[in-house]
């Protein structure tokens, strides 16, 4: 029969099921789901579009699949991060935080957060377009994800913009930085991310418990408001291995 007009694809109506059920342990991590052929009679589906709905899965890093091996839960699941998604103003502007758009109800936490007050060094300076020696608010922390960590993020406010904001407190409050620059008459407009894959140095693996030399993503971001004027910059070190990077927009 064919399908009416505004009726959700059915591979997908599948995939939001099944991740239903491996969110709720049916299919616990590590283990191998019923063959193709059993999920596609269970779900009284034909087999292509049963694999159609465990792509979905695979795409998201919820399952994995091997030739001869079927299809398993994966262990660990990676962050999906839409770069698009958790940047738009209705997000942050609403008093939400962007890691909301990649983690749902997983459970993350910042540590060794440390905020301070310095002098702008020659690279930072450049990122600002501020002179070195400029006075700026930086911000460090980690990130773990389900205890396992995930990011550095090291964020640098130029002094007139940050200070007297929570951005100078731990707590930066709802919506974060971003929401704070609003409010201080410097809403972010723009967003440039620039990602650089390379291989840890011996600090950073040290730093997010990595092997030495394994993959991490370098990525750098810079926040603009409606004059043009780079109100923020975010030098963050991904663990590779926990993630997947979606820009999803149309044509």
């Amino acid at each position: 029969m064919p399908r009416k007009p505004g009726e959700p694809l059915k591979y997908k109506e599948i995939a939001d099921d099944l991740r239903r059920r491996i969110d709720g342990e049916e299919f616990p991590a590590g283990r191998k789901l019923p063959s193709e052929r059993d999920l596609a009679a269970a779900y009284g589906i034909a087999q292509g579009t049963m694999r159609q709905a465990l792509n979905v899965l695979r795409n998201e890093g919820i399952l994995t699949s091997r030739v001869g091996s079927g299809w398993m839960v994966q262990e660990w699941r990676p962050i999906v991060r839409n770069g698009l998604k958790r940047l738009k103003a209705e997000q942050w502007g609403a008093g939400k935080s962007i890691w909301d758009v990649d983690v749902e109800d997983r459970d993350l936490t910042p540590e060794d957060v440390t905020i301070q007050h310095l002098p702008a060094d020659a690279a930072v300076a450049t990122s600002l377009e501020l002179d070195e020696g400029d006075l700026v608010w930086r911000r460090d922390r980690r990130y773990r994800l389900d205890g396992v960590l995930v990011m550095r993020s090291t964020e640098y406010f130029p002094d007139d913009l940050a200070r007297g904001t929570r951005i100078t407190q731990t707590d930066t409050g709802p919506g974060g930085v971003y929401k704070r620059l609003e409010e201080a008459g410097h809403k972010p407009v723009d967003f440039q991310e620039d990602l650089h894959s390379r291989k840890a140095s011996p600090s950073e693996a040290q730093d997010l418990s990595l092997a030495v030399g394994a993959p991490v993503v370098e990525l750098v971001r810079y926040a603009r408001d409606a004059s043009g004027r780079v109100v923020g910059v975010n030098r963050m070190i991904l663990d590779a291995s926990r993630y997947i990077f979606r820009y999803e927009f149309s044509a």
